[in-house]
């Protein structure tokens, strides 16, 4: 990569929160890169940001990738007695109150175990990182989207903020089952107190964390905020 790209590179804002619990504990990771001076929106916190119950588990996909085209959509699996779905990757999400339907990928680790961060190229997929549990199992999955891209101000989660309890989002998996879950809180979080825990340890039902940046800084071109969207899973349905 030449040293434009690179430079255009270093411009993005990572989208991902302040940390991942892996085996050993929780590991903090990197946050908001330099960014192009955008136009700000209003970023405002609902209310507290609760604090889910433990929970061991983690995502163990059974399921293949996206289904090919022209297969058939099946019904979806019968929910666990908790009302979770198996295992199933991610393949999009949807939030129609905000203009969001994007494709997802599965983000991983780097090499320093911070949690990689999705394109910020225009039209690039959100991602799903994937050693939370799957959308719709029990815990907590974790899906990140960038606030702007590389050439304009306006990413895909630009607008995540102005979600308000009630309002849903779908998350359509790789078995054909869509995942409606229902927002409990939007809530803005400077990046030196992001409560770690309270964000990322699994919850004791399926819920789902939709995580960006926010608190753009334009003497410093950087992002001090993250804006964190809780939400439970209310429905399935086939897709």
């Amino acid at each position: 990569m030449g040293p434009e790209n690179s430079s255009r590179r270093g411009r993005l804002t990572a989208s991902a929160a302040a940390a991942l619990l892996l085996a050993g504990g929780i590991t903090t990771i990197g946050l908001g890169l330099h960014a192009e001076p955008p136009t700000p929106g209003p970023t405002s916190s609902v209310s507290a940001a609760p604090v889910p119950a433990p929970s061991p588990e983690t995502a163990t996909d059974a399921a293949a990738g996206p289904a090919a085209t022209g297969s058939t959509p099946s019904a979806p699996v019968p929910p666990a007695p908790d009302g979770a779905l198996p295992a199933s990757v991610p393949v999009r999400v949807q939030v129609p109150s905000i203009g969001v339907d994007a494709a997802l990928t599965p983000l991983g680790k780097q090499a320093n175990g911070e949690v990689q961060t999705p394109s910020g190229e225009p039209g690039s997929p959100g991602g799903w990182y994937q050693d939370s549990p799957t959308p719709g199992q029990t815990g907590s999955a974790v899906i990140l989207g960038h606030v702007n891209a590389t050439n304009s101000d306006i990413g895909l989660f630009y607008r995540l903020h102005e979600l308000t309890p009630g309002q849903t989002i779908t998350v359509t998996r790789a078995d054909h089952t869509a995942a409606v879950f229902t927002v409990d809180n939007v809530d803005v979080y400077h990046k030196s107190t992001f409560p770690t825990v309270e964000v990322y340890q699994n919850a004791d039902r399926p819920e789902v964390r939709l995580i960006t940046c926010g608190g753009y800084n334009p003497a410093t071109r950087e992002y001090l905020d993250n804006a964190v969207v809780y939400a439970h899973l209310t429905s399935s349905h086939p897709a």
